[in-house]
């Protein structure tokens, strides 16, 4: 059962997400707004972000299992290979293999614009890593 299967998820879809995505886009150039998709039982949010001198095209993708599960963001823009980016340009925010108790995501406190707002951090690290061959921030543990 997922996000949209579920009345309690199509009540947090329409009471959390949706506006969070609204209030996200509201003022922002029409480059930079997000646009959600289905695609079956995944949602699938497209948008660019600029965090340093680089425009880049990405996806978040909210699985059935979300909330619980956080959603998977890939950058569509090819990038050069670093440490942090996964099989598919998907980016490492998550901790990848974490358990419910370890990861970083809380379904209870974040939104799909908090998977927005962090892929922005990250690649803001990506391109400190770029010029530099440091990942700015500290390893997850």
């Amino acid at each position: 059962m997922g996000l949209l299967d579920t009345e309690t998820g199509k009540r947090r879809l329409l009471s959390v997400e949706v506006p969070a995505i609204e209030a996200y886009n509201e003022g922002r150039d029409p480059d930079y707004r997000i646009s959600v998709n289905r695609n079956g039982g995944v949602l699938i949010l497209s948008y660019r972000l600029k965090p340093c001198h680089n425009v880049y095209r990405l996806e978040t993708r909210m699985l059935s299992s979300y909330p619980v599960v956080p959603p998977e963001t890939r950058v569509i823009t090819p990038l050069k290979h670093c440490p942090h980016l996964l099989e598919g340009q998907s980016v490492c925010m998550w901790r990848q293999g974490s358990t419910r108790a370890t990861s970083r995501w809380d379904p209870t406190q974040f939104t799909c614009v908090f998977a927005v707002l962090a892929a922005w951090r990250w690649l803001a690290c990506y391109e400190v890593w770029h010029e530099s061959g440091e990942w700015p921030l500290p390893e997850a543990k």
